[in-house]
């Protein structure tokens, strides 16, 4: 579905404006935008042809939905953010709506989505009942923005996205889950199925419409199957980017409205921006230890970050007490 659907949108995208400059490319070129549509098109086909022919009792569907929803509700708030351009403030508040499908679906369905204290690797369960409600209804949409955030450069979204879900599956067979299983294995034949089309040289971007779609989609899996610890490491690396940004950008900023750039560019070829001004992100990090790279020497390197990531994230699964 999403490699037949990703070329007509990327065709209807280019005729109707909807295309931004790619600003890492000699001469930035137009490139279409709001990749997220074809994610969200195969994400939800893959779901209604699994429920076609998998039949699921009332509390598991309830989880699917709730977790289908909140991600939905990250896409249309990112959908709207590419087509009308919302403030990187008003953007963030709005995304905690993405925690509401779950907590009605808590309420209706108690079995479907136990809450309560999160466990975490060899201390067991942890005694954070206050914490623990105070942070939930930003949790998905923490996730959603950190991975929102690092969506810089041509492939970095859906290749560490791909590395995270992998992990994710593999998980979901140890647990013996079927339902996490599917929403994994859906998510990453969409993310392997769409990843060739914004890999370098992108030929449409992601959009707030992709990022904050699979941001939400990760949190939502993490607080519904309780895997929070599992996906606070592996989102080391977003995280980490995202703590650069805010503390550099002192607070909740568009890439627009950025007036010294923290990369530089030059025939393709990106360096880190020496100006003292320059706000501090991974990526400007990531080039002043390492020297030039080009843009897709740059995405590799996130990627093998995430790698590293995965596999604590894994070590720590394998660490958490059963119960």
């Amino acid at each position: 579905m999403v490699k037949i659907a990703t070329p007509k949108i990327i065709k209807l995208h280019l005729e109707h404006g909807l295309s931004r400059p790619d600003a890492h490319k000699p001469g930035n070129p137009l490139v279409a935008h709001s990749g997220g549509v074809a994610l969200f098109i195969g994400f939800v086909s893959g779901l209604i042809l699994f429920m076609l022919f998998y039949p699921l009792d009332a509390s598991s569907l309830a989880k699917l939905v709730g977790v289908a929803l909140s991600a939905g509700i990250g896409f249309a708030i990112g959908y709207i953010d590419d087509k009308k351009i919302l403030g990187g403030l008003t953007k963030t508040i709005l995304s905690v709506f993405t925690f509401v499908p779950l907590a009605v679906i808590g309420f209706l369905y108690p079995k479907a989505i136990e809450w309560g204290r999160p466990v975490v690797p060899i201390i067991g369960r942890m005694r954070m009942t206050i914490i623990y409600w105070l942070l939930l209804p930003v949790s998905v949409a923490g996730t959603a923005n950190v991975v929102n955030m690092l969506d810089v450069l041509n492939g970095i979204v859906p290749g560490t996205s791909i590395v995270i879900f992998t992990t994710l599956a593999i998980i979901s067979l140890l647990k013996g889950d079927t339902l996490l299983f599917v929403l994994t294995v859906v998510s990453l034949a969409v993310l392997l199925a769409y990843y060739p089309f914004n890999a370098y040289p992108a030929r449409i971007f992601n959009g707030d419409s992709g990022s904050l779609f699979l941001g939400a989609l990760l949190g939502a899996i993490a607080v519904a199957f309780h895997l929070e610890f599992v996906v606070l490491v592996l989102l080391l690396p977003h995280i980490l980017n995202g703590l650069f940004v805010l503390v550099s950008f002192r607070g909740f900023r568009e890439h627009r409205e950025i007036k010294v750039r923290p990369v530089l560019v030059e025939n393709g070829i990106l360096r880190s921006n020496p100006d003292p001004k320059a706000p501090l992100t991974l990526t400007r990090l990531i080039l002043h230890f390492s020297g030039p790279l080009t843009e897709k020497e740059v995405a590799e390197m996130y990627i093998w970050l995430e790698v590293v990531a995965a596999f604590l994230a894994f070590l720590s699964y394998l660490l958490t007490p059963v119960g």
